[in-house]
């Protein structure tokens, strides 16, 4: 198995469009221990993380994400979507 850091995942195949990205990942990715969760779903146009709040926290002050903080309580589909 090889292991990446975070430096190798920003660059994965930089200046291609998420579309053309987004294929060749798996629906979903979590580590052994599953304290979080990253959901790409074939169908959908968007991406889900789930995880302790600090985590989350750093997705949505991240200058260059389109990031919003939900709970379980609401619905993650992003405004303007429609989940099928």
């Amino acid at each position: 198995m090889t292991v990446h850091g975070p430096e190798q995942a920003a660059a994965w195949r930089q200046g291609e469009p998420w579309s053309l990205r987004k294929g060749v990942l798996p629906d979903l990715m979590f580590p052994a221990d599953r304290a979080w969760l990253f959901s790409t779903l074939w169908d959908d146009d968007w991406s889900c993380i789930g995880g302790p709040a600090a985590l989350v926290s750093r997705f949505v002050d991240h200058p260059d994400l389109e990031a919003r903080s939900v709970d379980l309580s609401q619905d993650a589909t992003p405004p303007g979507h429609q989940a099928i």
